[in-house]
């Protein structure tokens, strides 16, 4: 490689000397010669110096892994030295060992002495696996391990004349018991008062392999423990085969080249260590160095090949690149010498260095003067003195200037006129170093041909002109028409219904888009000139249709035939309603409009349907279960047939409407249609006459009795749970039965009576029928009265509140009162509550009611000067529904009443329902801060689970139970386990009915905590309370008592 500088330096000494020979063919062909010849010489020497360096390499590489071998052979031979030597101490151990032990006893040792001596050197040490002492017969007398006596022992005892005097290694032999390969080593001991015994111990090779593991992983490496003779005791790797078995033997076709082998005795000269590694291993390093370097010489040569290469390339493509531009400028010249225009090329200074034949010929009075190497300005100068240019007039000096000026700044070409009248196009352009080259062009005969095209082009302006006026007007004419046709194609295509004329042959003119998709025609079949018959027949795809096809066919014939106008409409077979309108034109066709009035035809059909049904149902409605009744009337054959009527209303289905909303309502009467068409023949009507009263009739010979069995039916299975939607529905129905035989009254007659009997079923309570009676007629129109006279106590202020005083048993002081409403009615006097406060639940007064009274009630309460309880009684009808949390809250805001200082009464039939909203409503009012209380505890059938379904704060204990507490054991066992229950439940009791000094003493002692009754004092109005606290010198503040009176 320090070669290379130097073969470059001559390389560019020759390269020099060539530049000086470089007109000669010979000197390039000599350098080529002399570039391969060095690039041979570099090849040479680098391929040289990478063998040499390459076998250097290869010895070393080969003398390093013999010494590494020969030195884990070495410590190899230490390790399994000092492991053997660790055996064979403990084997010259033993005589010292049975000799202390015979010393202290008897001076013989047994067997079992003995193996207990060789267990305690087995147990301090790991190097063998047993210790052993066998007899000359080779029989087993003692071991460290427990093994049978009787099994043979795989020593060959046979020997054992030969290692008398020193330690022998014995085996390998495999150990019967585990299986595993195992060697011995053995020596003569003298047992004491036994005689001469071997003591033989036993080394698992498994521990060679441990002790040797640290030098055996390297890859490649081999290790082999062999006796005399090459037998393998040992092989790392393990190598089950070859245990046993001759080295040599076992590997016949190994080639010992390929082997690298160190040989170690051990100090028992029957085991030699053999390192062994293979030459691959070895030389693995040195062969990926070898192929790095190849590769790096390979490409040397290469980047030598191609300098190479590239020189003589080099000098090639020069060479013809001379040759090619000597050939280059002999076309040139031939080119410029064959051009039809004037060359001419001028240098950097100005002068003449060329130009053609052509040139001189233009310029024919100045070819003397053009000559090379004269100025630009001494040609044009000769030249205008010589009538050259017809421009330069009289003032030569003055057009010379002007062309001299042009030509130095090269402005581009310019038109020139000739002595002989030829023009010349003078065009030049300036180079890069300077110089100026011009063209002459002869346009003489392109001028000529230019002043003929003017003229031309003039008379085509003038032709041109006059038809794009004809070409504008008819643009506009079109575009016109295109307009008109465009509105018409809209508005034909976007009509609602389908559109078709016709000639008087009945053949298309036009027809619409809509005509096409009623038909289910395609958009792209021609139907113009086809006959109305052949539209239909080819084009009609639904087979289904071709009867109702026909029959509009045959129709628009007919009209077409007697030139008449008319509207048909046909049904098509699925459902779908056209109606056809066609009239007559003035030339004998016809114009047909196709309307696609289904819907319209349902609408109409649906509106003759909902004139006669209800619409929720579908059942018949009023007028149409009137109508049928006239109907079954006028068919009621005489001789003991007769019509039953029932009027059905449902029960509880306001509050399913106020607590579940409209929706579910809705659904609920839907269901019960339902059921109603399932419990009735066909022959029988049914009908809804409006909200949630229905209405059933039937002819039968026994109407009534079948009616009363059909009425408990109907109960029974419309009082069976609804499921509409997520809820579970309960209501009940009232029915109402009346009866007429033939010609007995007419139809509106016994439809009173059925609704007469239907109030009767419904004040007999829920879930009932009544069959109409004479006397009901009355019982109805005093019920109407009362319910008349009941809606127009609120607003004529007819009702009022007193209050029953509430007591401390302890104290029998009054701690608080409750309000009861009274109906001091102008017609009927005074109304007991029991009689109007249901009807005021049934005709859902009771919200507006309850409402006044609470309210009123709270008002009064704040204007008294003591801090009492106002206890305020709640219906169940007010707990169905939410505004009761508002009523309350509006009340309580608007006196300003302490909330609490209210108790809100509510009876067990509040919570018959076990409604989660009610519980709810409750929870709710109790948030307000108002007390929650039991009314008439112990009357109904589920006291004890109302307990634990809601957290009252008192129990009023009804007074069935105080009142006959005294005379009874029993209900003065009831009083005593509801206070007891109360007071485990931290709830107030309350003993209702207190009459006497008895019943007071009596449930004073039972434990009761308040007291209500006559006895404290019956109800009264509010004023009489305010007189009785003013006597007892409580003062009454003059707002208050206003208060209170208004």
């Amino acid at each position: 490689m320090t070669g290379l500088p130097n073969i470059l330096d001559w390389l560019r000494r020759l390269r020099a000397w060539t530049h000086a020979q470089k007109g000669s063919g010979k000197v390039r062909t000599s350098l080529l010669v002399a570039i391969a010849c060095v690039a041979v010489l570099v090849l040479i020497g680098r391929f040289g110096f990478t063998f040499v360096f390459l076998s250097e390499t290869h010895r070393a590489a080969i003398r390093n892994a013999e010494a590494d071998v020969e030195r884990s052979a070495r410590l190899a031979e230490t390790i399994v030295n000092r492991h053997l030597l660790q055996v064979d101490s403990a084997l010259a151990s033993i005589p010292a060992l049975l000799k202390a032990a015979a010393k202290s006893g008897d001076g013989s040792i047994t067997s079992e002495r003995a193996s207990d001596l060789l267990l305690s050197l087995n147990f301090h040490a790991y190097a063998y696996r047993d210790l052993m002492l066998l007899t000359p017969q080779g029989e087993l007398w003692a071991t460290a391990r427990p093994r049978p006596r009787k099994r043979p022992m795989p020593i060959d005892m046979s020997t054992r004349s030969s290692f008398k005097q020193s330690t022998n290694v014995l085996g390998p032999f495999r150990n019967t018991a585990t299986g595993e390969w195992s060697i011995y080593l053995a020596r003569e001991v003298q047992v004491p008062g036994v005689g001469p015994m071997e003591a033989v111990a036993e080394v698992a090779v498994a521990s060679v392999y441990r002790a040797l593991a640290d030098i055996a992983d390297k890859h490649g490496t081999r290790i082999f423990i062999e006796r005399e003779g090459g037998r393998v005791v040992a092989s790392i790797p393990h190598n089950e085969l070859l245990i046993g078995v001759p080295r040599l033997r076992s590997h016949p076709a190994a080639n010992p080249d390929d082997i690298i082998e160190a040989r170690r005795l051990t100090l028992y000269a029957d085991l030699a260590i053999v390192m062994q590694m293979d030459k691959s291993v070895a030389l693995a390093d040195w062969k990926r160095d070898r192929d790095n370097l190849l590769v790096l010489g390979m490409l040397a040569g290469v980047i030598v090949l191609l300098i190479a290469g590239g020189l003589a390339a080099a000098l090639v493509h020069k060479s013809r690149q001379e040759a090619a531009q000597k050939a280059s400028l002999a076309m040139l010249e031939e080119a410029v010498e064959a051009m039809s225009d004037g060359f001419v090329m001028w240098d950097e200074n100005d002068r003449l260095v060329a130009c053609n034949t052509s040139y001189r010929k233009i310029y024919e009075k100045s070819a003397p003067f053009i000559k090379p190497g004269a100025t630009f300005e001494e040609v044009v100068r000769a030249g205008a003195l010589a009538g050259q240019y017809p421009q330069a007039g009289d003032d030569i000096d003055e057009f010379v200037r002007g062309v001299v000026e042009w030509h130095a700044n090269t402005r581009g070409s310019y038109e020139r006129l000739l002595p002989d009248g030829r023009w010349v196009l003078v065009t030049e352009q300036r180079t890069a170093s300077g110089g100026v080259v011009g063209i002459r062009a002869d346009v003489t005969k392109l001028k000529q041909a230019l002043s003929e095209l003017a003229l031309a082009n003039e008379r085509v302006r003038d032709a041109m002109s006059k038809l794009q006026m004809q070409n504008d007007a008819l643009r506009d004419r079109d575009l016109t028409l295109r307009t008109q046709y465009l509105l018409f194609d809209t508005a034909l295509n976007n009509m609602s219904h389908g559109l078709l004329m016709a000639d008087p042959e009945q053949r298309v003119i036009v027809c619409n888009s809509r005509f096409r998709d009623l038909f289910d025609i395609p958009s792209d079949a021609r139907l113009n000139g086809l006959r109305l018959r052949d539209v239909f027949a080819r084009h009609v795809r639904n087979h289904h249709e071709e009867a109702c096809v026909a029959e509009i066919r045959d129709r628009q014939q007919e009209f077409a035939q007697g030139k008449a106008s008319g509207t048909f409409v046909i049904y098509m077979q699925n459902g779908q309603a056209i109606a056809i309108t066609q009239r007559p034109t003035q030339d004998g066709g016809f114009v047909a409009i196709y309307e696609d009035v289904t819907e319209q035809k349902k609408a109409e059909s649906r509106i003759r349907f909902l004139a006669h049904h209800d619409s929720l149902t579908n059942l018949p409605n009023r007028v149409m279960f009137r109508a049928s009744l006239d109907t079954m009337a006028a068919t009621l054959a005489p001789g003991g047939q007769e019509i039953a009527i029932l009027y059905l209303d449902l029960d509880r289905f306001k509050d399913v409407n106020d607590t579940l909303g409209h929706q579910t309502g809705d659904a609920l009467l839907e269901v019960v249609g339902l059921r109603l068409r399932q419990c009735l023949r066909d022959s029988d009507i049914v009908a809804r006459l409006g909200g949630d009263e229905f209405a059933v009739a039937f002819v039968s010979s026994d109407a009534e009795n079948g009616a009363a069995l059909l009425a408990q039916r109907l109960i029974d299975e419309l009082s069976r749970p609804y499921n509409i939607g997520d809820h579970v529905v309960s209501v009940g129905v009232s029915v109402g039965i009346a009866t007429v035989g033939h010609g007995e009254m007419d139809v509106g007659t016994i439809l009173k009576c059925a609704d007469m009997a239907l109030y009767g079923a419904k004040g007999k309570g829920r879930g009932r029928y009544c069959i109409f009676e004479p006397h009901m007629e009355a019982e109805l129109k005093n019920r109407l009265k009362s319910e008349h006279d009941l809606k127009a106590a609120l607003a004529q202020k007819e009702f009022r509140i007193v209050y029953q005083p509430l007591v401390d048993l302890a104290s029998e002081q009054v701690i608080g009162y409750e309000a009861l409403l009274r109906w001091e009615s102008a017609t009927r006097g005074t109304v007991p509550p029991a009689e109007f406060i249901p009807l005021a639940e049934e005709l859902n007064m009771i919200g507006a009611i309850g409402a006044w009274c609470l309210e009123e009630a709270c008002r009064s309460m704040v204007a008294l000067p003591t801090d009492g309880k106002l206890a305020v009684n709640l219906s169940p009808v007010q707990l169905r529904n939410d505004e009761i949390v508002e009523v309350v809250r509006s009340a309580l805001s608007a006196s300003g009443l302490d909330p609490a200082r209210l108790e809100l009464e509510i009876t067990e039939s509040a919570l018959l329902e076990g409604s989660e909203q009610i519980i709810a409503r409750l929870h709710r009012l109790h948030a307000l801060g108002a007390r929650i209380v039991l009314d008439d505890f112990g009357t109904g059938f589920s006291s004890l689970n109302y307990l634990r379904s809601f957290p009252f704060d008192k129990i009023k204990i009804d007074k069935v139970f105080v009142g006959e507490a005294n005379s009874r054991p029993d209900c003065e066992a009831i009083v005593q386990s509801v206070v007891e229950l109360a007071s485990r439940l931290g709830m107030t009791t309350t003993a209702e009915g207190i009459e006497t000094k008895e019943q007071l003493e009596l449930v004073r002692r039972l434990g009761c905590d308040e007291g209500q009754g006559y006895l404290f004092g019956k109800p009264q109005p509010i004023l009489s309370i305010v007189a009785s606290l003013e006597g007892r010198g409580h003062d009454v503040h003059a707002e208050a008592m206003k208060a209170i009176a208004v």
